[in-house]
């Protein structure tokens, strides 16, 4: 048994009359309320007019007995509706009482056959308030009984019938009164109940929605929205109203036959889940201008709606939305954390094996020909010899503390623990300095090293020991791969509030597949591996770091036997470039033909370039 809520109005009475299958049910348990108050009342009134009839007509007769009998049929339904629980089965019996006892009163008590009227009516009213679809069944049945008795019979005026039978009518008319009374009251707390329960099923479903943030679409077969429960506020620009048509405009165009799909596929009974994308605003510009639509992903759950039997409610569906977007980039962004783990993995046994190669060579000839020199058997007994085995033990020596230096360079950029120190300097005389540095290896090369110099050069704001090293990196690999009599020349210029170095050479080029990997640590194109140079593919990394740390930019322009030309962009004050730290960025171009002549200076004009020799 459903027990009922404190402030209930109906006697505990009724609630334990209620059955278990409608406990938890208010709209249910509302209807099985009143229809047990209608019939108790009636059974009550019955029960109460029999001492009544007794102290006024005195023994009852077998005609007034079965009357009272049927009389009780209204008390039977409701033992009926308790035992059961099947409030159609109950609402049944109780119309046929009715039917019975009009039938009876006028087979049995000639003269009442306007109280068979009456009962009759009862009768229709009781089956008009049924909700249930097997009353309209009930409905034409009573109305053609009572149509075929109307005719049949031959009625007394109403006058007459309360001046002969005032008393039984009094005694039979008043519960019919209070028995109509009770349905309509009944009726009307049903719908209160209804009413009730709608509100707060569209309030916890608001609340729950709202809570989880997903959005309850009622669909049609044809996709098009009768309802949105769900504030969407938060995830549509509801500018435009969701209902009709206008979801399914904002689906993206991709999506739409999955949608419908899905929508199909619920309509036959299955439970669909769909990924689309749907329009959530449009992206603009700094004038408010459109640009281009805003999609979110969200996940579609779609399923059919349950049907009352009414008709084409079958049809519908319901379409559960959940904003997947953030979910989605989420995953994207642990993919790409993955991959990047992935790489620095990858990338640190490429560093042993690089490094352990790269040490290796010149340690091996440091111990080699330090150990021929320190051994009287095999130790060179003429000085050149010594000497030439002594240059080789310090040469592999400074190569050996070039690779440290740059591994620790290499390490503090990319670990960020690499801090430039700016102040002003001339840039023009750093330049010198490098190009003066670096012309002894030029001469033993027999590369010709030109520098030209745009007049408005003046002072930067950067780390100048920074710049002396990007400059050394940049000259030393143009040097390097250039062939004997070719040209390596260095060109300051400045573009705005930025100065742009360029190393440019006649070498041997950069293959257009090398290209995309160039300022990787240990790197090596393919040109420099087949000319055999010493090298650690270190020199572009660094140079790579150290203008990301100034916040500057590198283009490298290359190409097979076309030269390379590397230009680095810095601002003129360093300490406003809004720099990350992270690494710069390298635009590449890919080079067809014959290198440029070294002497065109781009973007300059010849006016303002100076040749120093």
């Amino acid at each position: 048994m459903s027990s009922i809520a404190d402030d209930s109005p109906y006697p505990s009475c009724v609630d334990a009359a209620l059955h278990e299958r409608v406990a938890g049910r208010p709209v249910e348990e509302a209807r099985h309320r009143a229809f047990i108050i209608a019939r108790l009342v009636v059974a009550a009134c019955v029960l109460l007019s029999a001492p009544l009839f007794l102290f006024f007509h005195g023994a009852p007769t077998t005609s007034d007995c079965v009357l009272f009998l049927l009389a009780q049929i209204p008390l039977a339904s409701v033992i009926l509706l308790s035992r059961a629980g099947d409030l159609r089965l109950a609402r049944s019996l109780s119309i046929g009482g009715w039917l019975a006892m009009a039938t009876a009163i006028h087979a049995l008590m000639p003269g009442y056959d306007a109280l068979s009227i009456a009962l009759l009516l009862v009768a229709l009213v009781e089956a008009a308030l049924t909700p249930d679809v097997g009353a309209v069944i009930v409905i034409e049945v009573v109305a053609i009984a009572a149509l075929a008795l109307t005719a049949g019979l031959n009625l007394q005026a109403p006058r007459e019938l309360l001046t002969e039978h005032a008393t039984t009518t009094v005694l039979l008319g008043a519960p019919l009164f209070l028995y109509i009374a009770a349905l309509v009251f009944g009726a009307v707390r049903v719908e209160q109940a209804r009413a009730c329960a709608e509100a707060r099923n569209d309030r916890d479903l608001m609340l729950l929605t709202g809570a989880v943030g997903d959005i309850l679409l009622h669909l049609d077969r044809a996709g098009f929205v009768n309802a949105v429960l769900g504030d969407g506020r938060h995830v549509f620009d509801l500018k435009r109203d969701l209902i009709g048509r206008e979801f399914f405009k904002r689906i993206h165009v991709a999506d739409r036959p999955s949608f419908l799909k899905a929508v199909s596929d619920a309509v036959d009974g299955k439970a669909v889940a769909t990924a689309v994308r749907v329009q959530v605003g449009v992206a603009s510009n700094a004038s408010s201008e459109f640009v281009a639509p805003v999609f979110n992903s969200f996940e579609a759950r779609v399923r059919r709606a349950q049907s009352n039997g009414e008709e084409g409610e079958a049809e519908a569906v319901l379409c559960v939305l959940r904003d997947v977007n953030a979910t989605l980039e989420a995953d994207i962004a642990r993919a790409a954390a993955h991959a990047a783990a992935e790489r620095a993995a990858t990338s640190n046994v490429r560093l042993l094996a690089n490094v352990s190669h790269e040490l290796r060579t010149p340690l091996n000839a440091i111990i080699g020909f330090s150990q021929m020199l320190a051994t009287d058997e095999i130790a060179p007994s003429e000085p050149a010899k010594q000497r030439e085995y002594a240059s080789i033990i310090s040469d592999s020596g400074h190569h050996l503390l070039e690779i440290v230096n740059s591994i620790l360079d290499m390490s503090k950029i990319e670990s960020g623990a690499m801090e430039i120190a700016a102040e002003s300097f001339a840039l023009r005389t750093l330049a010198d300095q490098c190009c003066d540095m670096m012309q002894l290896k030029a001469d033993q090369s027999g590369v010709t090293l030109a520098r030209e110099y745009a007049d408005a050069l003046g002072e930067i704001v950067a780390d100048k020991r920074g710049c002396r090293q990007i400059l050394i990196n940049l000259l030393s690999n143009a040097l390097k791969f250039t062939p004997r009599g070719g040209t390596v020349k260095l060109l300051l210029q400045v573009e705005g509030n930025h100065v742009v170095v360029t190393v440019a050479d006649d070498g041997a080029g950069i293959a257009a597949g090398d290209l995309a990997r160039l300022g990787d640590p240990f790197f090596q194109a393919r040109a420099s591996l087949e000319r055999g140079h010493e090298g650690t593919g270190l020199g572009l990394s660094v140079v790579r770091g150290l203008v990301g740390l100034h916040g500057g930019s590198i283009t490298i322009e290359s190409g097979p036997q076309a030269g390379t030309m590397v230009s680095v962009r810095l601002p003129l004050d360093c300490r406003n470039s809004g720099a990350t730290g992270a690494p710069a960025r390298i635009a590449t171009i890919a080079r067809l033909g014959a290198p440029p002549s070294a002497a065109v200076v781009v973007g300059v004009e010849p006016a303002t370039v100076k040749k120093i020799a």
